[in-house]
């Protein structure tokens, strides 16, 4: 092959094939996700420069990722060599043989267009969660995870961090998607939703069954590189129907499937797929307390507050560090007790501030429990220590409860509503007194 390639006269007639873009794209996000820089086409020149003394241009390195004009075969060789990567026969092709199948393809599949960002919620004044981020971003663009689900108790800022992995990602992706789950729609409503937002689709004549809808759905996750943003995964399965079987078997093609799309799932329970399958195109992460460095800069937004940092410890401890527990503690602090953190904390000695909100959410987290996993809360929250299996049984006293503990304490579990210690559990203290004002 080197001989084909040798003449004085270099023919200007290559491209990358879609393997070799794929390949190439990939190795780029990997390096970006690892040196936390960007790698356009001046710096893989630069990265040429370093092996190959007669260099590259920018304006070729562009001219290779975009597929767009032919080069000669040694400037991509140089490329591939310069990023570590082997070069096939099957990842470049002579130009003219792509040429048609190039143009035949919509704008949208070409990863240098302008994406589409749709729905996505604006944020400002998000703190933390920084190693969770960059955790989520190294399985997405580095193992090319398929599904992430973040999950966790109410409150802990599972939708703003998924806001802000979307701000994050969305420059890498086609099309961003994002849709709420929280009114419960059908998986149809939910695939005719998504398929009006591309643009090659005729809005008018979409399929009228679900394994078409999904079929069709499919063949856009193949064609374009998006990434879905499902939030409130929990009312489906809340549902306890049909609904939540059909989105069972839609995330589990949406893992089995070939394609080039990524999944976003935020829920106050961990889906049962996720404690079933063990699959590399899959990944769960819990949400839980947000950083004493964080919170003191969601409190410091509102005004300015007093107490020492073992205060900020024992405050942040008593709320999980959970962010919409302590944005409302933090005006409380700030309306009745002028701002004095341990002054808020000895009054907590003797009197309990129920947050409202909080407690209208945790109702509807109670509400939907079985009537053991009600009847074990509800004994966890007279402990103000952590527990051992063996005391929470003999506690609890209760023959027809026994052999189903571990299943109980399982599902609370991965509905974040308890924590685990070892071979212990607890309750966070608030959370505690919270369900207490439920059930006195």
């Amino acid at each position: 092959m080197g001989q084909a390639h040798s003449s004085t006269k270099r023919y200007r007639g290559f491209v990358l094939t879609n393997e070799g873009l794929q390949k190439l794209n990939n190795c780029i996000q990997k390096l970006e996700a690892q040196t936390r820089m960007r790698y356009g086409a001046s710096a893989i020149a630069r990265k040429v420069q370093l092996v190959e003394s007669d260099g590259i241009h920018p304006i070729t390195v562009r001219k290779i990722l975009q597929c767009q004009t032919g080069v000669d075969y040694r400037s991509i060789d140089h490329v591939f060599q310069a990023l570590q990567l082997s070069l096939s026969e099957g990842d470049y092709a002579h130009a003219d043989l792509c040429k048609s199948n190039k143009s035949s393809k919509s704008k949208w599949t070409n990863i240098s267009s302008s994406p589409s960002y749709i729905n996505i919620p604006d944020i400002s004044n998000f703190y933390g969660r920084t190693q969770e981020i960059a955790q989520l971003e190294s399985k997405i663009i580095c193992d090319r995870t398929k599904v992430v689900t973040l999950f966790g108790t109410v409150g802990i800022g599972k939708t703003a961090t998924a806001i802000k992995l979307a701000h994050s990602l969305k420059s890498r992706f086609d099309f961003v998607l994002w849709k709420s789950l929280r009114q419960a729609p059908t998986l149809e409503e939910l695939l005719i939703s998504l398929l009006n937002h591309f643009p090659i689709i005729n809005k008018n004549h979409l399929p009228t069954s679900i394994c078409s809808l999904i079929d069709l759905f499919l063949e856009q996750l193949q064609r374009h590189r998006c990434l879905l943003i499902f939030d409130g995964f929990e009312t489906i399965m809340n549902n306890q129907d049909d609904e939540d079987t059909a989105y069972g078997d839609f995330l589990q093609i949406l893992l089995e499937s070939n394609h080039q799309s990524n999944v976003i799932l935020t829920t106050r329970k961990q889906p049962n797929l996720v404690g079933i399958l063990e699959d590399k195109n899959l990944y769960s992460i819990r949400l839980n307390s947000l950083q004493i460095d964080d919170i003191q800069k969601i409190f410091y937004q509102r005004g300015i507050y007093t107490g020492s940092l073992e205060h900020w410890i024992h405050l942040v401890n008593y709320y999980g560090g959970n962010p919409l527990a302590l944005k409302t503690v933090s005006n409380q602090i700030l309306q009745y007790f002028e701002g004095n953190i341990p002054r808020y904390l000895r009054e907590l000695t003797t009197s309990k501030f129920i947050l409202q909100d909080f407690k209208k959410l945790l109702i509807g987290e109670i509400n939907n429990l079985s009537t053991l996993e009600k009847k074990v809360i509800q004994k966890l929250a007279c402990y103000n220590r952590k527990v051992s299996l063996s005391q929470l049984r003999q506690d609890l006293n209760e023959p027809k409860l026994e052999p189903y503990l571990l299943n109980v304490l399982d599902d609370l579990n991965s509905r974040a509503l308890i924590e685990q210690h070892g071979a212990c559990f607890v309750l966070q203290p608030f959370i505690a007194e919270c369900i207490f004002y439920l059930n006195p």
